[in-house]
């Protein structure tokens, strides 16, 4: 071997290694700030994550800057101490979440899993009668505390299957996946109860798997997606490229897709699930791009819509609109 192969393989070992050691890091901070917070009540938690979203804001965090200027860009009309309530809220509100999200892992999961209201639950089981497989789409956001929500349906042996987007720390990956899967064993011989499907090339073949044997299919549809990869649609009057995989799936299969979204309750304690009706889609998405894009801006205008009900429980952090439509183009109609 030469010694320029040596040196190559010597870097590769030490980053490795190095990976190795962070990812024990991260999960070490996890286990110490798991029991942390398992010696608290859940409101004592919640409260703490708030404090610590607030400061955050007021320290200008990373990303501070960031929900601000998209909060100008969605809401220009809106007076400037109306969004930074927003601002404040969004981080008050992520502050929580991590919180709840240490919760879930530990011992408070059952009591804080009871706080999760569900209604709608009849437009799922209508569309499962819809389904020629049983099979549903379910579209949401990353709005609320949507862990929490998923969480909350596997416990109730909803069968679901959820595709995500892998991070770059293994350890929080997995962590992660855990988090969704953890107080929710089937019973003998019932489906599993949380499917993980993560983004790249056989997502497709194991989406359309999943609603064949009927499952629910959990869709993200609100983040930013390279041109290839997606369609332009307008979201709060501005083209944003959006994912058409999933509506394309959903029209090959057959299936209804329904919007649905977790929302925190005013007094920051409880939360609520709402399962909304079926979209009422065209036909042909699988073969005419058109149609496709109509369907997409329609699943989108759900998710802008349930934003603009609590602007404060959306992810601001993300840029939405990183693509750009070529040459200034405005192909979101």
């Amino acid at each position: 071997m030469s010694v320029r192969g040596d040196a190559h393989s010597d870097a590769s070992g030490r980053a490795t290694f190095t990976a190795a050691v962070l990812d024990r890091a991260v999960l070490g901070l996890l286990a110490v700030a798991t029991r942390a917070a398992e010696r608290l009540s859940i409101d004592r938690a919640v409260a703490l994550g708030a404090g610590f979203g607030r400061l955050w804001l007021r320290l200008h965090g990373p990303r501070v800057r960031r929900v601000r200027l998209q909060l100008v860009r969605a809401f220009p009309e809106c007076d400037v101490a109306v969004r930074e309530a927003w601002a404040q809220e969004v981080f008050v509100h992520l502050g929580r979440g991590m919180a709840e999200l240490l919760l879930l892992r530990g011992r408070h999961r059952a009591a804080l899993l009871e706080r999760v209201a569900v209604d709608g639950r009849e437009h799922l089981e209508a569309a499962e009668r819809a389904s020629p497989t049983g099979g549903v789409m379910i579209v949401t956001a990353h709005y609320g505390n949507w862990e929490l929500a998923g969480a909350r349906v596997a416990a109730l042996g909803v069968p679901i299957s959820v595709v995500y987007r892998g991070r770059n720390r293994v350890a929080l990956d997995q962590a992660l996946l855990d988090l969704r899967t953890a107080g929710a064993p089937p019973p003998p011989g019932a489906p599993t109860a949380v499917e993980q499907i993560p983004t790249g090339p056989t997502a497709g073949r194991k989406a359309i798997r999943a609603l064949d044997a009927g499952r629910k299919l959990l869709v993200l549809l609100d983040q930013n997606a390279r041109r290839r990869d997606g369609v332009f649609v307008s979201f709060f009057s501005q083209p944003a490229c959006t994912r058409s995989a999933p509506l394309e799936i959903a029209a090959r299969s057959g299936v209804p897709v329904l919007p649905a979204f977790i929302r925190r309750d005013p007094d920051g304690r409880g939360h609520r699930i709402r399962i909304h009706p079926a979209l009422q889609l065209e036909p042909g998405a699988f073969d005419d791009e058109e149609v496709l894009r109509r369907n997409v801006q329609r699943a989108t205008a759900a998710i802008e819509q349930e934003i603009r009900a609590a602007p404060g429980q959306w992810l601001w952090t993300h840029r939405r609109w990183r693509t750009q439509p070529p040459d200034g183009a405005d192909p979101s109609g």
